[in-house]
């Protein structure tokens, strides 16, 4: 059984293990049977913003930043393609998760876009939340509104799809999931299985994938080193739900050859 991997993270991405690098992945790529390929997806705040401002997440509401951060932005990407490409024949792949900002841009330059094997759609911050006294029912709209867009802005992969709401909301509405399922479907993005950080409403989502056809993808979203080629949780999932490999449609890059 060959797995790919379709979003990881290198120290490039600031909440990653320091030393992670492509040729980490690469070396785990090919002592590694069960493991065929590796998409490099650094978060893209943390390519165009030093880390400070990253984390204060003003560019979500102020998109200008992203333009005055442009530049200096595309130089390090940039640097980073290259040196992933360099492990193409071993396995890798190009990558970036990036946000979508207010005026429904994401956080990369569509430039670069050619370079890109991947772009893996998430959301982290919203301008809504429980703890700046967000009613429940209206941090649900926002972020159902917020996700529907994101679809539709020319992402590949929903990447982990329940994550920040299920931190939001005190029982995500078991509704939401075959929701959330139709709007990937419908703009042709895939949805992920993310390993990294687990939530309830896995289950009744790869049961749904299953159900509808949608296509699906088993992430690792690896930041520790420990975390990279592993994917034992997706197997345990995939018993629990009482489904298979072949259950699943898989999806596949085809923004490069």
């Amino acid at each position: 059984m060959k797995f790919n991997d379709y979003h990881a993270h290198t120290s490039l991405s600031y909440c990653c293990d320091i030393g992670i690098t492509p040729r980490t992945y690469a070396d785990v790529v090919q002592r590694t049977d069960s493991l065929e390929s590796v998409a490099i997806t650094n978060h893209g705040f943390a390519i165009y913003f030093p880390e400070p401002t990253a984390w204060r997440w003003e560019f979500m509401t102020d998109p200008a930043m992203f333009d005055e951060q442009r530049d200096w932005g595309n130089e390090r990407l940039l640097r980073h393609l290259d040196a992933v490409d360099e492990f193409r024949e071993k396995g890798l792949r190009t990558g970036v998760e990036v946000e979508m900002m207010s005026d429904g841009r994401l956080t990369v330059d569509p430039k670069l876009a050619d370079r890109l094997d991947v772009i893996v759609g998430s959301v982290h911050w919203l301008p809504v939340s429980w703890n700046t006294g967000g009613d429940p029912g209206e941090i649900l709209d926002f972020w159902l509104a917020h996700t529907h867009r994101l679809c539709q802005a020319g992402i590949d992969v929903l990447g982990h799809p329940l994550r920040w709401i299920s931190g939001q909301v005190d029982g995500v509405p078991k509704e939401i999931v075959p929701t959330i399922v139709e709007m990937a479907r419908d703009a042709n993005v895939a949805i992920e299985i993310n390993a990294h950080y687990i939530v309830e409403t896995d289950v009744p989502l790869i049961r749904e994938a299953a159900r509808t056809g949608a296509r699906v993808t088993f992430c690792t979203d690896a930041h520790r080193r420990d975390e990279i080629g592993r994917f034992d949780y997706h197997l345990e999932l995939l018993e629990e739900a009482g489904l298979t490999m072949d259950s699943l449609t898989f999806w596949q890059p085809s923004r490069r050859a």
